[in-house]
């Protein structure tokens, strides 16, 4: 006799997340020659090669104004349902809205 799966909270992140991060290609260096200003619309990519400033799985595909650019990273106002959230990320995990 088997015992029954609990139904409670399901595998983990890596189980949700391994089909949206999976990159075989080799990632070229053109993303850090973009340059991005203030009021600039960014698209959140998440780029699993890169595990430094990784936004949460539920930032992939969302659109964020762009509010402050630092030397490694970005700051976003990203709107959630009726909230807007601030996510700081890096540069490899945002590409402009558009292009």
């Amino acid at each position: 006799m088997t015992t029954k799966k609990t139904s409670g909270r399901s595998h983990g992140f890596k189980h949700k997340s391994r089909s949206l991060m999976t990159k075989n290609a080799p990632r070229g260096v053109s993303f850090l020659l973009r340059e991005y200003h203030q009021g600039d619309k960014a698209l959140v990519i998440i780029d699993p090669r890169q595990h430094k400033g990784l936004p949460h799985r539920r930032y992939h595909g969302k659109v964020g104004t762009i509010n402050q650019v630092g030397r490694r990273n970005v700051t976003l106002d990203i709107k959630l349902g009726n909230k807007s959230k601030t996510l700081i990320t890096r540069f490899d995990h945002i590409k402009p809205f558009g292009v």
